[in-house]
């Protein structure tokens, strides 16, 4: 009998051990958000395939314990990002963003560019000296919509139709303070410098061709779609003049695209710095409301299907190097 009564009180006592770790159900619209989260991040990521989802899912769901709104979850998100070696994609929710800081990456030590940038620098075309014309270049955040990116690349436009471009014997184009945004407002806004074309395009992890992009009548155009409606040109008549183009550690995403873009082009160089080595494309996914899933999902090629999986190294590590080919020479 004694041995019963023990018997049944450890079996109590397992059962209340059990109810007590036992974890408690997460309220469906905590639920449906997390779940939706990981399909579209195993679906889309661009490292999706080194990840082992059916344990990643289960270390999720058990941080996710005891989250009682969608707020409690948003310190996971730095760490499936980290999962997928994606420093560049984010989580968007009520206005703020949760990424993954790589720790890995070294901290960017050039002060003079840092407190340019900190300024939050604008368009900038003039005529210097030996008539070089000069372009700086930052990033530019059109908001979003196909509006705001079409007002942003007449912006670049006419900044430049300002100055007579048949009187520039060459042009710097200066991209040390651009850390991203809008790529399309950027290269419309200078089409005219560059001529109609295939410029780059996106590719998967296999390298398989995706979305390619063109200027086309100086407009900018993702596939057959056309994102600019630039109607008046600056006149310059001539495409093929040298370009000199600037680049630093600060130049990321977009700005990178840009760099990217210029990249095969005839009697153009690249001084500077590497790049930050943010060369992926991202693509935003709707979870709910306002909150989005911003996934880099492919990589970028230039226009002789050079890939780019990290930073751009300049050509030249400063305008007077000679001991590069490439630098030994100044394009006339």
């Amino acid at each position: 009998m004694k041995k019963l009564w023990l018997l049944m009180l450890l079996t109590a006592a397992t059962h209340a051990a059990h109810c007590q770790i036992a974890p408690a159900p997460l309220p469906d619209s905590v639920q449906t958000f997390l779940d939706k989260s990981l399909t579209l991040l195993e679906t889309y990521s661009l490292e999706r395939s080194t990840v082992d989802w059916f344990q990643l899912r289960q270390t999720v769901y058990q941080k996710a314990q005891g989250a009682q709104s969608v707020r409690e979850l948003l310190p996971i998100y730095p760490y499936v990002f980290e999962q997928l070696k994606d420093d560049h994609g984010w989580l968007t929710y009520k206005g703020k963003t949760y990424k993954w800081r790589n720790t890995a990456r070294p901290a960017y030590t050039n002060a003079a560019v840092k407190e340019a940038l900190a300024k939050k620098p604008g368009i900038l075309v003039k005529m210097l000296p030996n008539n070089v014309g000069y372009i700086q270049l930052p990033g530019i955040n059109a908001g979003g919509s196909l509006q705001a990116m079409r007002d942003a690349a007449k912006v670049v436009q006419d900044s430049l139709c300002r100055i007579n471009s048949n009187k520039v014997k060459a042009w710097i184009i200066d991209l040390r303070l651009n850390d991203g945004g809008a790529m399309a407002p950027m290269l419309a806004g200078i089409a005219p410098l560059l001529g109609d074309g295939h410029l780059g395009g996106f590719v998967d992890k296999d390298g398989k061709p995706d979305q390619q992009w063109y200027l086309k009548q100086g407009n900018f155009y993702m596939d057959t779609l056309q994102v600019t409606t630039l109607q008046n040109r600056c006149p310059v008549k001539r495409t093929d003049k040298p370009i000199a183009v600037l680049l630093s550690g600060m130049t990321a995403s977009s700005g990178e695209i840009v760099a990217i873009s210029l990249k095969g082009r005839p009697a153009i160089r690249f001084f500077g710095e590497p790049t930050y080595g943010a060369t992926t494309a991202n693509e935003s996914y709707r979870i709910s409301g306002s909150s989005y899933l911003t996934i880099a999902g492919l990589l970028e090629t230039d226009r002789n299907k050079t890939t780019y999986k990290t930073s751009l190294t300049p050509t030249c590590s400063s305008p007077a190097a000679t001991t590069s080919p490439t630098c030994a020479k100044t394009p006339k």
